[in-house]
C-alpha cells in the first residue's frame, strides 16, 4: 500500500476524521497535502560522500531576462558566448538568436532555409555561422545583425546535424574532424583544413571514432607546442568480456609540417593515442565510455598544471568523473612504449616535435603509423588514481568553475547535465590527495522540462547558459535562496558561494555585509551563532480513536540518521541508505498512549535538526463547522499559490 502523506489516514483503515467533507471524502485534501508537503520542508544537511544530489531546486528566474522561449521548436542549439558579456548567441535552424539578458531583449537573425547551425565563432571581422545548408555546408558573417553570405564551406559544418563533430580554431589556423565529401568520406579523420599545410590523420590509427574535445596546449617551447583531442573508439580488443569502447587521448604536434615521402607528406606525423583509464579498484566498477571533458587552467599560468574533468559512463548508464592533469598526458606520450612494438625506437622517437619545421623522418613515420598507441595507460591524478566520485546517475555534460570564498579558500565546483534535463551541482574541496566531494544540489533550469543540449559556462558573471529545443536559459551559479533551515541550513548546505548574513542565506558576491561561512567541514553548524537550529512548525490533526495513521518524513539528507519520537521514545529511526525516499512510522491502532507530539529529528553527526512535528489531538467534535471552513480556505489558498511551482517540482521529482 502506498503511504498517504503527513496528516492522512490509510486508505481503508478506520477513518481518522479531520472534520471537512473534503477529508472525509479523502481525495482532495489528501492530494492537496501530498503535493504540497516536500515544499514546505526545506532541506538543509549535507555531507561528503559519492552519491546524488540532496535539494532539488526549482529555479524561476524572471521570463524575458533569465529565461527566453525560443517559439518554434529547435531540435538541435549551439551556444557561443564571450565571458563577461551580456550576449548569448543561439544557433538554431534557419537562424541565429541572439540575446541579451542584462537589458531583457532579444532578436534574431534568418538564414537559408533548411540550414541547421552548427558552429558560431567570433572572429576579427565578426561572429562566424556555419549550418548544414540543405547538405551544402555554407558560413556566414554576422555583421551588424545581418547574415552575409560567405559560400560553401567544407569541413566548418556537417552535411547533417546529428553527425558527430568537432572544429577547433587557433589563430588563422582551423582543425576540424568533418568529412569533405558526403559519400566517399567515411573514413572519420582529424584534419588541419585551415593553415600552414593541410594534414589529415591515417584511416588505420583509429577505429570508428567519437570526437569529444579538442585544444591547442602551449607548451615551454613554440615549437613544443600540442593538439591534445579526446576521443572514443571501438575496443580493438575482440574479447567477449571487453568493452565494446575504449577512451582515449591523442596528441599531434601543432607544428607538424608532414612527411619525407609520398605517403607521408600529407598526413600528420606525431599522432600518438593513450588510453584514458577511469576505474574505482575497491569497488571493481569500470568507466570505459568517455561522455564529456572540461579543461581548468591552472591559476598560476602552468600548463602542465591544467585540470582535465572527464565524465565517463558504463553500460548501465552509471557515471563517474575522472581528473586528469595535462602534464601526466604529456609524460605518458614522452615515455612510453609502442604498443605492440618491441625493438629499439628510431631517432627521433614517435611523437617527438622537431624545432624549425623539420620533416619527420620516414622511418619514426612508419612505426608511429603502424603501431600508434603507447602502452602506458592516462590514470586519474591522486595517489590512488581513482575516480573523484562516482553515481547511478548519467551525466552528459560538465562545465567547471573555479572559485574562492571569503576567507580565501578554493573551491572547484562542477556543474553535471543529467538524462532528465537537470543539472547536479557538485562541490570539489581540498588538494589531489585528499578532496572532499560535496554534492550540493539538483537544479531543474527550465520551465518546461527538457534534455538539455547545449551548455556554456561565464566565470566573470557566474552565469551558466543551458538550451534545450523549447528555451534558453541563464542561471545564477549562486543560488542561496533555495536553502532553508536558518544559519544551520545554510551552512550546512556546504555551498561556497553563500553564506549567513542578515538573517539570510545570501550570496558571497552580493553581499554588503560580512558574510559567516563555515571553515568546519565536518561540522560547519558551528559556526553559526544560534546554539541549534529553530524547531519545525507544529501541525495538528484531530483523529479518532483506533485509527490507522501514517506519518511520512522526507529523507532530504542521504547521510542523516532520521528518527521518529512520540514525546521521549524514538518509534521508528531510518539510517542513511534508506531504500524509501520518506521515512514513515506507521500507527496501526491509535490508542490513548499514542495521542500527543511526533517530531521527526534529522541527526548527521553532531547536527541535529527537527524536521517536522506533529500533534495527534484526539477528535472532541468540537467547532468542526467552524475548522472546515478554515481548513477550506487554507487549502484553496495554498493551492493557488504553489500551483505553478508545484508542476515544476513535480517535474524535478
Amino acid at each position: 500500500m502506498t503511504p498517504p502523506p503527513p496528516g492522512c489516514a490509510a486508505l481503508g483503515a478506520p477513518r481518522a476524521r479531520v472534520p471537512s467533507p473534503q477529508a472525509r471524502s479523502g481525495l482532495p485534501l489528501r492530494l492537496l497535502l501530498l503535493l504540497l508537503l516536500p515544499l514546505w520542508t526545506a532541506a538543509a544537511s549535507q555531507g561528503h560522500s559519492k552519491s546524488g544530489p540532496r535539494i532539488s531546486a526549482v529555479w524561476k528566474g524572471h521570463a524575458g531576462q533569465d529565461h527566453v522561449d525560443f517559439g518554434p521548436v529547435e531540435p538541435h542549439t549551439v551556444l557561443f558566448h564571450e565571458p563577461g558579456s551580456a550576449f548569448l548567441w543561439v544557433g538554431g535552424r534557419n537562424k541565429v538568436y541572439i540575446f541579451n539578458f542584462s537589458k531583457g531583449k532579444n532578436t534574431s537573425v534568418h538564414t537559408d532555409c533548411e540550414n541547421y547551425i552548427t558552429l558560431l565563432e567570433m572572429q576579427n571581422e565578426g561572429l562566424l555561422v556555419c549550418g548544414t545548408n540543405a547538405r551544402r555546408p555554407s558560413c556566414w558573417r554576422l555583421v551588424n545583425d545581418t547574415a552575409v553570405l560567405l559560400g560553401e564551406k567544407r569541413g566548418y559544418a556537417p552535411f547533417s546535424p546529428d553527425e558527430n563533430s568537432l572544429v577547433l580554431f587557433d589563430g588563422d589556423e582551423v582543425y576540424s574532424t568533418i568529412r569533405k565529401q558526403e559519400y566517399n568520406g567515411k573514413i572519420p579523420r582529424f584534419r588541419r583544413i585551415k593553415g600552414d599545410s593541410e594534414l589529415y590523420t591515417s584511416d588505420t590509427v583509429m577505429q570508428n571514432p567519437q570526437f569529444i574535445k579538442a585544444t591547442i596546449v602551449r607548451q615551454d617551447q613554440a615549437y613544443d607546442d600540442k593538439i591534445y583531442y579526446f576521443f572514443r573508439e571501438d575496443n580493438p580488443d575482440k574479447n567477449p568480456e571487453a568493452p565494446l569502447n575504449v577512451s582515449r587521448v591523442a596528441q599531434l604536434c601543432r607544428g607538424d609540417q608532414g612527411g619525407e615521402s609520398s605517403l607521408s607528406v600529407s598526413k600528420w606525423n606525431t599522432f600518438l593515442k593513450a588510453m584514458l583509464v577511469c576505474s574505482d579498484t575497491a569497488t571493481n566498477k569500470n568507466f570505459n565510455r568517455l561522455q564529456d571533458v572540461f579543461l581548468l587552467p591552472d591559476p598560476n599560468g602552468q600548463w602542465r598544471d591544467t585540470r582535465v574533468y572527464g565524465v565517463f559512463s558504463n553500460p548501465w548508464n552509471y557515471s563517474a568523473v575522472c581528473v586528469y592533469s595535462l602534464g601526466d598526458i604529456d609524460r605518458v606520450f614522452r615515455t612510453s612504449a609502442l604498443r605492440g612494438y618491441h625493438k629499439d625506437l628510431p631517432d627521433p622517437r614517435p611523437g617527438k616535435c622537431l624545432p624549425d619545421r623539420q620533416a619527420i623522418p620516414t622511418e619514426t613515420f612508419q612505426v608511429a603509423d603502424s603501431h600508434p598507441e603507447v602502452v602506458q595507460r592516462v590514470e586519474p591524478m591522486g595517489r590512488l588514481k581513482t575516480p573523484l566520485f562516482h553515481s547511478k546517475h548519467h551525466y552528459q555534460k560538465v562545465v567547471v568553475h573555479r572559485m574562492h570564498t571569503s576567507n580565501g579558500e578554493t573551491f572547484h565546483v562542477l556543474y553535471l547535465t543529467t538524462d532528465k534535463g537537470t543539472i547536479h551541482k557538485v562541490v570539489e574541496s581540498g588538494d589531489q590527495e585528499h578532496s572532499l566531494v560535496f554534492n550540493i544540489l539538483e537544479i531543474q533550469p527550465f520551465r518546461r522540462a527538457a534534455t538539455i543540449q547545449a551548455m556554456s559556462l561565464d566565470a566573470d558573471r557566474r552565469k551558466l547558459y543551458v538550451s534545450s529545443q523549447w528555451e534558453v536559459s541563464q542561471v545564477p551559479l549562486d543560488l542561496c535562496e533555495v536553502y532553508s533551515g536558518g544559519c544551520h541550513g545554510c551552512l550546512m548546505a556546504r555551498d561556497p558561494y553563500c553564506g549567513w548574513t542578515q538573517n539570510r542565506c545570501a550570496s558571497i558576491y552580493s553581499s554588503q555585509e560580512p558574510v559567516l561561512q563555515s571553515i568546519n567541514p565536518e561540522e560547519p553548524h558551528k559556526e553559526c551563532p544560534n546554539p541549534k537550529p529553530e524547531g519545525a512548525p507544529l501541525q495538528k490533526v484531530s483523529l479518532a480513536q483506533n485509527s490507522r495513521y501514517y506519518l511520512s518524513c522526507p529523507m532530504e539528507s542521504r547521510h542523516a540518521t532520521y528518527s521518529w519520537r512520540h514525546e521521549e521514545n524514538v518509534e521508528q529511526s531510518c539510517e542513511p541508505g534508506h531504500q524509501s525516499p520518506n521515512c514513515i512510522l506507521f500507527i496501526e491502532n491509535l490508542t490513548d498512549l499514542q495521542y500527543g507530539h511526533y517530531y521527526c529529528e534529522a541527526r548527521e553527526g553532531s547536527y541535529l535538526r527537527e524536521a517536522q512535528h506533529w500533534e495527534l489531538m484526539r477528535e472532541d467534535g468540537i467547532t468542526a463547522s467552524h475548522l472546515l471552513g478554515h481548513a477550506c480556505t487554507l487549502a484553496s489558498s495554498l493551492w493557488l499559490g504553489v500551483l505553478p511551482t508545484l508542476v515544476l517540482g513535480l517535474l524535478v521529482h
